[in-house]
């Protein structure tokens, strides 16, 4: 449905008074952006049936959504040509192939003007193979995004990813004269010091994962809450997630050293240790006072 929506949003701005080809727009004449934008909205529902019904995105799946994908594109396309019902000035009628020829030797670039170019006759082949292409590529991206996402075998669903808090694992950063040796080394060492304190922390958290201690792991949580936005700011910190399942509640922790900030962000996997679904259930409720309730 999604990809027969998708399509017809592409039909129905070709048609409009603008004219506009979504699937046309190139960035730097290569990059077939709006294919892969029309992939990506096409492909959205093999996601979102995916999650919902709890089917896992296998290799073999994401070869069928490519093979879906490239049937609806020659599908509509295939539409659009019967749509035109085009005949030779003797009568015969234009065939499909025929058709598709022409509209890929006809391929050509909008000038500043709003006019078009000249044809690009041969080499409109290429264009519109990066088209196919961008739209199949941009067809896999919600699957393979949704392939990496964890997902509970036994009880065939995909599972929550929560984080819980982040750890300070340096100090603010600050310029320090290169010929200031002193003052290099010191800064170097409140770094590694913050660093030990960060996993020390962590280290803690584990222990009373692992020791189901639900009410002494929330109060520890609730501890550096007051520390997180400056965390974030950090050079380097920790980002403490818990990944469960919502029916059996089996789960994990995971630990993630994060460094840097906005684009240059680099996430790194730090530790992982597995919960008892008691744990999971506990450490997920709502209120304090549910803990001695359970």
């Amino acid at each position: 449905m999604t990809t027969v929506l998708a399509l017809l949003g592409v039909y129905l701005l070709d048609l409009g008074r603008s004219g506009f080809h979504i699937m046309g727009w190139y960035a730097n004449y290569i990059l077939p952006v709006g294919a892969v934008l029309v992939g990506v909205v096409a492909s959205s529902g093999y996601g979102l049936a995916s999650w919902f019904r709890g089917i896992k995105i296998t290799r073999s799946l994401l070869w069928l959504v490519l093979l879906f994908q490239l049937l609806s594109y020659f599908g509509a396309q295939y539409i659009e040509f019967r749509s035109l019902r085009l005949i030779h000035r003797d009568g015969r009628v234009v065939g499909f192939f025929e058709y598709f020829d022409l509209a890929a030797r006809s391929f050509a670039w909008k000038q500043d003007n709003g006019s078009m170019g000249q044809p690009l006759g041969m080499w409109g082949y290429a264009f519109r193979g990066l088209e196919i292409a961008g739209f199949a590529a941009g067809g896999l991206i919600v699957p393979v995004l949704l392939r990496k996402a964890p997902y509970c075998q036994a009880c065939q669903r995909y599972m929550r990813t929560r984080q819980l808090a982040v750890l300070p694992a340096s100090v603010p950063a600050r310029k320090v004269k290169k010929s200031d040796t002193a003052g290099t080394a010191a800064y170097e060492a409140e770094q590694e010091q913050a660093f030990e304190s960060g996993k020390q922390r962590w280290e803690q958290l584990r222990q009373l994962a692992m020791d189901s201690k639900a009410a002494d792991f929330r109060s520890a949580l609730a501890e550096l809450d007051p520390e997180k936005k400056r965390a974030m700011k950090l050079p380097r910190r920790f980002s403490l997630k818990l990944v469960s399942c919502g029916r059996c509640h089996s789960g994990w922790l995971h630990l993630h050293l994060l460094s840097g900030q906005g684009k240059k962000l680099k996430q790194t996997e730090f530790a992982r240790t597995d919960v008892q679904p008691e744990f999971v259930q506990l450490a997920q409720a709502k209120q304090p006072d549910a803990i001695g309730r359970a």
